[in-house]
């Protein structure tokens, strides 16, 4: 048989301008298992002397649910990945306001304007227009004044985020050692495959025929 490892990468969250949602859709993981970690032979139970360890643990948890499993632990990592990214972005953020003798506060907001688009009567009327249904029959003459401070509020968002791309790109500085969930997929002899078996790279594709 021969193992593969899979680098399973950020899941990436999509949110609505009406209410904020993720989602995530995360492959069938019937044959997968996580690459164990140092953590793994952390003692988590003991019964007669008989020591149980994390690692033991999530392989039973493996075998009574593989796909969920590894479900959560590509949950973990994508939330750890979204706070570090926050984390790294008022980092950068408190470093350029230093640098430019400002407060944080004060930085942001004088740089995050100059990127931001302003909200114009078409950008309503195409909001309103787009979510007519959850207007519950009240006017845009009622509603354009919320949804203009919605937009603008989406908006300082956004320039936010493109500042704090804009100082990342900069600086050369920035490592990022969190490692994505990693499985090792066993192979079968009989399982269908292309190319030399030595090759380096292994690539595995998951099916639903039902």
């Amino acid at each position: 048989m021969k193992k593969s490892q899979i680098l399973v990468g950020p899941v990436l969250a999509f949110a609505t301008m009406v209410a904020p949602a993720a989602c995530a859709d995360v492959p069938s993981a019937a044959q997968q298992a996580p690459v164990a970690s140092a953590g793994d032979q952390q003692v988590v139970a003991e019964v007669g002397g008989r020591k149980i360890t994390l690692k033991e643990l999530d392989a039973k948890w493996e075998e009574f649910d593989a796909a969920e499993r590894n479900r959560v632990t590509q949950l973990l990592y994508q939330n750890r990945r979204n706070m570090l990214d926050q984390l790294l972005g008022d980092v950068v953020i408190e470093q350029a306001a230093k640098a430019a003798g400002l407060a944080t506060d004060v930085y942001t907001q004088q740089e995050s304007a100059k990127l931001m688009q302003p909200v114009t009567e078409a950008d309503i009327l195409e909001f309103y227009n787009q979510n007519k249904d959850r207007a519950n029959g009240r006017p845009l003459e009622q509603l354009r004044g919320p949804v203009k401070e919605f937009l603008d509020g989406q908006r300082r968002l956004q320039a936010k985020a493109q500042l704090v791309d804009n100082l990342r790109n900069k600086d050369a500085s920035i490592i990022v050692m969190l490692e994505p969930p990693r499985y090792t997929v066993t192979l079968a002899s009989h399982d269908p495959v292309r190319g030399e078996a030595t090759a380096p790279i292994t690539l595995v594709e998951f099916s639903d025929y039902q």
